[in-house]
């Protein structure tokens, strides 16, 4: 009965069809993974001139085959010649941290491992043949980043940066558009980011490389941020003056700002987009030419692009009218108009939608929808229902034979 019972279920929730694998170009290459006919995933690249042109760089069960490990994370260096490959061991003991194994990748396509990186738990790529990576304590807590030179010892490789509070997760990322490393030295409720210009990358035996603070920490205050032309883009729900010590009893609305590259600190952040009183913003995706934020208003989802170019404000048309939950789907690409976003709903499982931030039009939709259902028999909609002072969201789904009443 149980098997019985699992099948049904299984097939209620089966699809007709999956989005194709997110593509990403860099160069004159573009990046893609997908699963192969034996359920390995393949990490592959092609000409972005030549469809026909693909290599499979990495094979996630023949690397499981070799090495009896699985694969985290893939990254390709910005000159095509490294992949970093970051795997767990399934034969040794379960830790926080992953062996880094770094590949070359020779004219043929075909990548060569060359060395491996031990006890790292997250990392970037700098320029040409530099990496960086966070490390453990004791705690297992991220708090030191590591400057790796690939083909010199391990033992060697230089310290950027070390976080003495013992409260505090160090991460690393990169913008966007590739010109900054990202430190984030963040609490559960507080962050504090320096930035590192990735031309700077050099690694030494000994100094520090020179990184900027954008905001010291405090108490209940997070920004989060991203780079693009000659601006950082800052999330925040920081004060406006500053003058508040402590924060970790109130909470403040999310806003959008910008600071200039070269002195990125918050006394130089000013607004760059506003949002209306009834607005929250939950999530800001940056483009060379747009940026996309997420808000929720009233309780409903809703996209505003931002034209970087002609300074203007617009929003796509989301689908169900907005009766659904929308995120930012993976859009790696910088220099592109086409982001896709996720979106699920009564009648729809976890879907993705993709939009032309130039035109503002839905272009592709792949809608995961139970095979034993018609989601266009069905309505979906919202009503308010008052309550002393507010007006509590209620979202209704019914077939379309059925006729509400109104009491």
């Amino acid at each position: 009965m149980q098997t019985s019972i699992a099948n049904d279920m299984m097939s209620a929730t089966e699809v007709e069809k999956l989005p194709p694998p997110i593509e990403t170009q860099s160069g004159s290459f573009v990046y893609y993974s997908k699963i192969s006919a034996n359920g390995s995933r393949l990490y592959s690249r092609r000409l972005a001139k030549e469809a026909n042109s693909e290599q499979v760089l990495i094979d996630s069960g023949m690397l499981a085959a070799q090495h009896n490990c699985e694969i985290k994370n893939v990254l390709v260096s910005d000159n095509h010649r490294y992949i970093g490959c970051m795997v767990t061991n399934n034969d040794g003991p379960h830790t926080e941290t992953c062996d880094l194994m770094i590949y070359l990748v020779e004219d043929t396509g075909s990548a060569k491992h060359v060395e491996t990186l031990k006890d790292v738990f997250n990392f970037v790529f700098g320029t040409d043949d530099k990496l960086l990576y966070t490390v453990l304590n004791d705690k297992l807590r991220a708090h030191q980043i590591c400057c790796h030179q690939i083909g010199t010892p391990q033992q060697t490789d230089t310290d950027i940066f070390t976080e003495n509070d013992d409260e505090c997760f160090v991460d690393i990322t990169r913008t966007k558009d590739a010109k900054f490393i990202i430190i984030n030295s963040s609490t559960l409720d507080s962050s504090e980011v320096r930035v590192l210009a990735i031309n700077d990358i050099i690694p030494k035996k000994a100094g520090k490389l020179n990184t900027k603070l954008l905001r010291s920490r405090q108490r209940g205050v997070e920004y989060f941020i991203d780079h693009y032309g000659e601006e950082f883009v800052i999330l925040t729900n920081s004060p406006l003056d500053d003058s508040l010590s402590d924060l970790k009893d109130q909470t403040l609305p999310f806003r959008l700002m910008k600071a200039p590259s070269k002195c990125p600190e918050s006394n130089n952040w000013r607004e760059l987009l506003s949002v209306a009183s009834d607005e929250k913003i939950e999530d800001v995706e940056i483009f060379r030419d747009y940026i996309m934020i997420t808000v929720k208003r009233q309780g409903h989802p809703a996209v505003i692009v931002h034209d970087r170019v002609a300074n203007t404000n617009a929003e796509l048309q989301l689908p169900n009218k907005g009766n659904c939950v929308v995120r930012p789907g993976s859009n790696p690409q910088f220099n592109t108009s086409i982001a896709r976003l996720s979106f699920s709903s009564p009648v729809h499982m976890d879907s993705v939608i993709e939009y032309d931030l130039k035109t503002l039009k839905a272009r592709k939709q792949w809608a995961s929808v139970p095979l034993h259902i018609n989601p266009d028999e069905y309505i979906v909609h919202r009503e308010y229902v008052a309550n002393s002072n507010i007006s509590i969201p209620m979202t209704f789904i019914h077939h379309k034979s059925v006729e509400l009443g109104h009491g």
